[in-house]
């Protein structure tokens, strides 16, 4: 949505496909036009078939010239756009998709397989890090482009952090994000006060597990669900982000913590190396070290200023979206 609003600042027609409310099929909010097709709650009972042909019904109905398409439905765009003889501009989501070892372990064979048919048919393949776009290379022989996530940037935080310190979670609460870690940093520090944020993924009964055993500790709160835009709330009053992410590609979160002036302390993900090549916080790699790095950042406001400034400044120069959808608009003239 971010990206689109940027594109219709210079003059092209965006449309969605997404999952149908049980109101009109095709929708026009702000200049978008949005197409819809089965309901979401209805997926998992819908034959895959009928699933497909919704979808190429309603690709066929946006009347694109050119479909860009990230993740869901992995192999869908590509072939439509095959078969129609349209441009087809697939953007990597996740290291999952091109790391073997992860897609192995989280994805099941035919996903893995379609994966393939959206990098080999894309005609042209956008990632997230210079890491995926070696893999793609290597693996596949794909030359890919690296864009960067991108946000509009508020401006700079005048409003003081919350008092007592939070330190904040955010995610969607399924198993590769790890949130029972977040948890269990939050009873090694109960001196400071946490925030999980947060709604259900694919495994509504490990969501529940999770909402009930954070009851448990006090100095915890399960926020659950925040609608976008009210999120930039939760992370303007936090003093540390932390990430207990398995993998990522890169995550959204990183960067809307840093645009707020706020250190990030990852577990795992540290994509291109930019937590610690740019001072943006902490990569700590096992959990005993993601509680010192957590602490540390919460005893000493001097070190948060610091890799705060530096986080902003990082975030201005490399995902202040004006400036990174100009590299879209140069991959879709080249279409």
């Amino acid at each position: 949505m971010l990206l689109a609003g940027e594109l219709l600042k210079y003059g092209y027609e965006v449309g969605f496909i997404t999952y149908g409310d049980g109101r009109s099929a095709v929708e026009q909010a702000n200049g978008i036009e949005i197409i819809k097709v089965y309901r979401r709650e209805d997926a998992p009972s819908l034959p895959v078939a009928q699933k497909i042909r919704s979808l190429w019904k309603a690709m066929d109905k946006a009347r694109a010239d050119i479909y860009f398409h990230e993740a869901g439905a992995p192999g869908v765009v590509a072939l439509f756009c095959a078969v129609k003889r349209k441009s087809f501009v697939h953007y990597i989501p996740s290291d999952a998709n091109v790391d073997p070892q992860l897609a192995q372990k989280h994805a099941p064979f035919s996903r893995r397989l379609a994966h393939r048919l959206d990098i080999r048919l894309a005609d042209a393949l956008l990632c997230q890090s210079e890491y995926q776009r070696g893999l793609l290379k290597e693996r596949f022989g794909r030359q890919a482009i690296v864009i960067k996530n991108a946000f509009p940037l508020p401006g700079k935080d005048t409003l003081p952090k919350a008092d007592p310190p939070v330190v904040l979670w955010a995610a969607t609460i399924k198993k590769i994000k790890q949130p029972e870690l977040f948890l269990r940093l939050a009873r090694e520090i109960p001196q400071a006060h946490f925030q999980m944020v947060g709604g259900p993924g694919d495994d509504p009964d490990y969501y529940e597990d999770i909402r009930r055993a954070s009851r448990a500790i006090p100095n915890l709160d399960f926020i659950g669900f925040v609608p976008f835009h009210r999120i930039d709330d939760y992370f303007r009053r936090a003093w540390v982000f932390v990430s207990t992410s398995e993998y990522e590609g890169f995550a959204n979160t990183f960067i809307q913590a840093w645009m707020h002036h706020v250190p990030v302390v990852s577990l795992n993900s540290n994509p291109d190396d930019v937590i610690n090549r740019y001072h943006l916080g902490f990569h700590s790699r096992e959990f005993p070290r993601l509680v010192r790095d957590t602490e540390t950042l919460l005893r000493d406001p001097g070190l948060r200023r610091e890799i705060g400034e530096n986080a902003r400044s990082y975030v201005e120069r490399e995902h202040d979206i004006s400036v990174v959808v100009k590299r879209y608009l140069e991959v879709f003239a080249g279409l």
